[in-house]
């Protein structure tokens, strides 16, 4: 074979891969920046998906699983305040939340509905975990907030925690111990890491599920496609 025909037959596969691999990552791209919306909330220096709504600064897949729950009767309590306050607020029957930054308190209070309440605490271990003492049993339990009481938080969450609930533990990949302490507990543990609103990087968010869990899915369904899958596959009953 000439080299000629030999060159006319490689440069059409070249250029094939070439585009192919071009197209797959401006697909990429387009997923993480714009359908998850991390361009939008880098920008505007807020946690918000693509429509600007409040989600957790959670990981992507972690707010994917949870989008698709009925939380409409669940009650939460958050060790730590934010957007993710904002999204249960709007998402759930009522949310209590612990926040030491009197500053970030001040800013976030003013947002959340009225379902939510944001209490004060110092950075004390003891009076940052016992916060949740006062009150009876959560649906859902987020361990959040600052790093150094999350082993503690994660030791009282146990003891607050309605049967079927679960305990949402972020960074869980920085926060071993406080993992270990809920999953020796019982818990059945789900990590989900991938990208997240605001961070260059993966992060890890576990869920730890009760062994009675019992959440309903909206619509009766799941799993409910992620905003960052294709939505124009064909539908089937398999």
């Amino acid at each position: 074979m000439s080299i000629r025909k030999i060159t006319s037959s490689l440069i059409p596969g070249a250029i094939k891969s070439y585009r192919y691999n071009l197209s797959a990552r401006n697909k990429l791209i387009r997923h993480i920046l714009q359908d998850y919306g991390w361009s939008n909330a880098f920008k505007l220096k807020k946690c918000i998906n693509t429509k600007g709504d409040p989600i957790p600064w959670f990981s992507y897949p972690a707010i994917d699983f949870l989008s698709q729950l009925n939380f409409t009767e669940k009650t939460v309590f958050e060790y730590g305040s934010g957007f993710s306050t904002l999204f249960w607020g709007a998402h759930a029957k009522s949310v209590i939340a612990v926040e030491n930054n009197i500053a970030w308190l001040e800013k976030i209070q003013p947002m959340a509905p009225a379902n939510c309440t944001i209490l004060h605490s110092s950075l004390d271990v003891e009076e940052y975990s016992g916060k949740i003492s006062a009150y009876e049993l959560f649906d859902i339990i987020v361990v959040d907030g600052y790093i150094p009481c999350r082993a503690a938080c994660s030791e009282k969450a146990l003891t607050h925690l309605k049967p079927g609930g679960i305990i949402i533990l972020d960074n869980a990949d920085r926060c071993l111990r406080s993992a270990a302490i809920l999953r020796n507990a019982g818990l059945i543990q789900s990590d989900f890491t991938g990208f997240a609103p605001l961070s260059p990087h993966a992060q890890t968010t576990s869920v730890f599920f009760s062994r009675d869990y019992n959440f309903e899915p909206l619509k009766g369904y799941q799993p409910h496609k992620s905003v960052a899958q294709p939505f124009d596959y064909p539908k089937t009953d398999y």
